[in-house]
C-alpha cells in the first residue's frame, strides 16, 4: 500500500459560498476605490457631472469581472452561476452604499448600474473558469 500523502491545495474542499462572498467584497472594495480616485480627479480638474455616470458603469464592469474572477478561480466549475452571484452580492453591496450616501434617492441608474455589475460578475466568472495555464517543463 502506498504511504499517505497529504492532501494538496487543489484537492481539498473549497466552500464556493465564502470564496463567492470573498470576490463580491474585492470588487465592491475596487468599485469604491476607484470611484474615489476619479472623483479626486475631476474634483481637481473640473470635469463636467455628466461622465460620472458613464466611468461609475465602467468602473462596475472592470471590478465585477475582477470579482468573478477571484470568486470563481478556486472553485473552476459553474462560472457564470457562480460569477453571477459574486456579481449579485456586490451590486447589493453596492447599492446599498449608494443609498446610504444618496439618503435613499439614488434614482432609477442604480438598476442599471446592478445590471451591469451582475453581467461583469458572469463575464469573470467565464473567464476564470475558460483560462488555461500552460505548464512549463524543466
Amino acid at each position: 500500500m502506498p504511504a499517505k500523502t497529504k492532501k494538496t491545495r487543489k484537492e481539498e474542499n473549497v466552500s464556493p459560498i465564502s470564496k463567492i462572498i470573498l470576490g463580491a467584497v474585492v470588487g465592491g472594495v475596487l468599485y469604491f476605490a476607484l470611484l474615489a480616485a476619479f472623483a479626486l480627479f475631476a474634483l481637481n480638474n473640473g470635469i463636467d457631472s455628466s461622465v460620472y455616470m458613464p466611468v461609475g458603469m465602467f468602473a462596475g464592469v472592470v471590478t465585477a469581472m475582477i470579482g468573478g474572477f477571484a470568486a470563481v478561480r478556486p472553485i473552476k466549475k459553474n462560472g457564470a452561476a457562480f460569477g453571477a452571484l459574486c456579481g449579485l452580492i456586490q451590486a447589493i453591496l453596492c447599492a446599498l452604499m449608494l443609498f446610504v450616501a444618496n439618503k435613499a434617492a439614488a434614482g432609477t441608474g442604480i438598476f442599471i448600474l446592478m445590471a451591469v455589475i451582475v453581467t461583469g460578475g458572469v463575464l469573470g466568472g467565464i473567464i476564470a473558469v475558460n483560462l488555461k495555464i500552460k505548464k512549463r517543463y524543466k
